[in-house]
């Protein structure tokens, strides 16, 4: 499950509120202020949601989101190991080499603990 996906269990003002100390917001260009934050949600201060921070559920979205991050981190070290790696560094080759082997090891177990979708006979057609 995605970041987004979490979110959308999650009530409006807690939604918004993490996307906003996260900048997960998708469209938005310019900065939006704690002041701006309140008067979209409609409260006087956002107290209600330090209080939420300390939350199970929040600590959940947390994870997930860091989780995200990790996978986006794990890629830049990837592409950057591999280049090294084409140059001709043996410390570089060794990492690369090790990095294919866990994320072989990571894909064989989410295979194994992911249920398998349904295959739609018609998504193979086309229009």
């Amino acid at each position: 499950m995605d970041i987004y996906k979490a979110l959308e269990a999650v009530p409006y003002k807690k939604r918004e509120y993490f996307k906003w100390k996260f900048d997960l917001y998708v469209n938005r260009t310019e900065e939006l202020t704690e002041e701006a934050l309140c008067q979209k949600l409609d409260v006087k201060t956002l107290n209600h949601m330090r209080k939420w921070e300390k939350s199970s559920e929040y600590l959940m979205l947390t994870n997930l989101y860091l989780e995200s991050r990790m996978a986006n981190d794990l890629e830049q070290i990837y592409q950057v190991t591999a280049g090294k790696a084409i140059e001709g560094d043996e410390k570089a080759i060794k990492l690369l080499l090790d990095l294919q082997k866990q994320i072989r090891a990571f894909n064989k177990e989410a295979k194994v603990t992911l249920p398998q979708e349904e295959i739609n006979t018609y998504d193979d057609l086309e229009l």
